[in-house]
Formats: C-alpha cells, sequence, structure tokens
C-alpha cells in the first residue's frame, strides 16, 4: 500500500475546512487535485473518510476520524523527521499544540507557555481551548497531543497524570462580615446569595460540594467567566467558591475581595495532564510535558 503525506495532508485540511473548496485555498492547489487525492487515499484504504454533501461541504465519517487522529500524528512525525535532519545537534525544534480547560487558561497557560518558549526558543507552541468534551475530542482527533484539564468525566482512550491538588476556598466581599476571618464553615454562609462559576465541570464539583453538606445553595448568579465571578462577588451581590487563587484581591473594576479558607473536608480539584491512552508521544511532547510537571511543582 502505497499512502503518500500529501494525500493525508489534502485529507486533514478537508476535515479541518469541512470543504474541499477550502482545503485546495488554504493549500494554494486545484480542488480536483484535493478530490482525487482524497478518492484515491479512500480507494487504498477501502473506507470511507469523508461524506460529501452539494454545496455544503464535506463530513468526517467515524472511521474518517480514526484515520485523521493517526494522519495527523503521521504528519507531525514527518515534521519532526525534517526538523531533526536540519538541525542535528542544534536545539529540539518543531510545532506541537496543547489543549488547554478554558478555566485554566487565565491562571496557568500564559506562564506555562512564557517559560517553556524562553527554555526551547525553537519548539513552536498553539493551543487550543474550550470545555472537557473539546478537549477530549481534540486529544482524539490528533488536533492536539496533550492537554491540561481536571481529571473528571475522562473516556478510556485518555489517560491523566495528576500535577496539582487545589482545595477549594470561598471568596467574598471585602466589606462582608467574614471578611475579617481566615476560616469559615459554608454552613455559616448557608442564607448568603452564591455566584456560581457555572462552566461544565467546574459547576458539577462545586454543586457535589453543596451537595456533601446538605446544602441547597441560594443561587444569585452564573457565569461562565471567572473575572465576572469575582466582580459579582466584590461587588457584595453574594460569595463564590473557587480553586485557583488569584495573585490579586482586587475584581476587575477596582472593587476589593477577601478570600477566606474552608473549614469543612471537601474533596480537591485535580489538575491533571492529559493525553491519548497507549500514544507514544513525540520528543517534543515528552519536552513539554517534562517542563509542565515542573511548572506546576515550582508553583
Amino acid at each position: 500500500m502505497q499512502i503518500s503525506l500529501k494525500e493525508l495532508r489534502f485529507f486533514v485540511a478537508a476535515a479541518d475546512h469541512q470543504s474541499i473548496t477550502l482545503a485546495a485555498a488554504s493549500m494554494n492547489v486545484s480542488q480536483p487535485s484535493v478530490s482525487l487525492a482524497i478518492a484515491g487515499l479512500e480507494d487504498r484504504l477501502g473506507i470511507q473518510l469523508l461524506v460529501r454533501h452539494h454545496a455544503r461541504g464535506v463530513a468526517i465519517t467515524a472511521a474518517g476520524i480514526d484515520v485523521l487522529r493517526e494522519a495527523r500524528k503521521l504528519l507531525a512525525h514527518a515534521n519532526d523527521i525534517q526538523a531533526m535532519a536540519s538541525a542535528l545537534g542544534e536545539a529540539p525544534r518543531g510545532r506541537l499544540k496543547i489543549a488547554c480547560l478554558t478555566y485554566l487558561v487565565p491562571r496557568y497557560l500564559p506562564s506555562l507557555l512564557s517559560s517553556f518558549s524562553a527554555a526551547y526558543p525553537e519548539i513552536e507552541v498553539d493551543f487550543v481551548e474550550g470545555d472537557q468534551k473539546r478537549l477530549v475530542d481534540s486529544l482524539m482527533t490528533g488536533e492536539a497531543e496533550l492537554a491540561l484539564s481536571y481529571d473528571l468525566d475522562l473516556p478510556n482512550s485518555v489517560s491523566s497524570e495528576p500535577l496539582v491538588d487545589l482545595e477549594p476556598y470561598v471568596i467574598v466581599a471585602k466589606r462582608h462580615q467574614f471578611a475579617g476571618q481566615k476560616r469559615v464553615r459554608l454552613q455559616e454562609l448557608e442564607q448568603d446569595p452564591v455566584i456560581l462559576l457555572d462552566l461544565p465541570i467546574s459547576r458539577d464539583y462545586y454543586t457535589a460540594i453543596f451537595t456533601s453538606l446538605g446544602i441547597t445553595p441560594r443561587i444569585r448568579h452564573r457565569s461562565t467567566s471567572i473575572e465576572a465571578v469575582r466582580g459579582l462577588v466584590a461587588n457584595g451581590l453574594g460569595y463564590s467558591i473557587l480553586n485557583h487563587r488569584a495573585k490579586s484581591l482586587t475584581a476587575y473594576d477596582g472593587r476589593k475581595l477577601a478570600e477566606l479558607q474552608i473549614e469543612d473536608s471537601l474533596p480537591p480539584a485535580r489538575v491533571s495532564l492529559l493525553m491519548p491512552s497507549g500514544m507514544k508521544p513525540r520528543r517534543i511532547i515528552e519536552i513539554l510535558a517534562a517542563h509542565t510537571r515542573s511548572f506546576f511543582l515550582d508553583l
């Protein structure tokens, strides 16, 4: 079986753009060239990779998703070989993409990528952010080869390596009656309204906390933005439970916050490094994984 890298590149481009026309334009080739290459690839593999919809682009088949993941890996390896051959004896180089849970992006990703870039300037890193499903999908399709998220709601096809456990804590407005305390039991706040960080993984985690303590929270506002939650709390509209401590106790509008430890025994949120199960990572992925472990050890 003779499969060319060009055919794989055309297939990946068509899958990414969900269009033969857009894939051809992105690669500066003719549309028939892309169509013929993908058709030839399907013939050699004996499976249909894409479903063609007249005037509506293409959709990837279930079998195509599996091939897409392996095609990305093969193309990445080919790029690594080319980079290695042209830079023998030089610093590691190449391209990679990491996926990150939206909630974790502002707290960790900028400083992680900055320190990695300083240590390995020849490795170009991009990232994709989203909810847990988006991250898992990116790992399964090969769009990303590494992810930073919680170790919750993961399929068997994804392996997780714990990086850090984060204890939950309470934030209140600086003028709140408990703001001068260091610790609080959540039952003491039961009559206060709650500002809920309404992201899928976070929402389920905080809901489980209230349930475990027999508390029915009076949810006043919900937001998918951590800064919006901090701002609402800082303006006295309720309290919230978070896991990632910010460097500043000042909200975006300048209002002040106070942090309180929770006396109740509660499960931490575990930030983990995710990879496709059984995958042999490329060298630059191993380098980023090692750097990420060191990064969290130094927090």
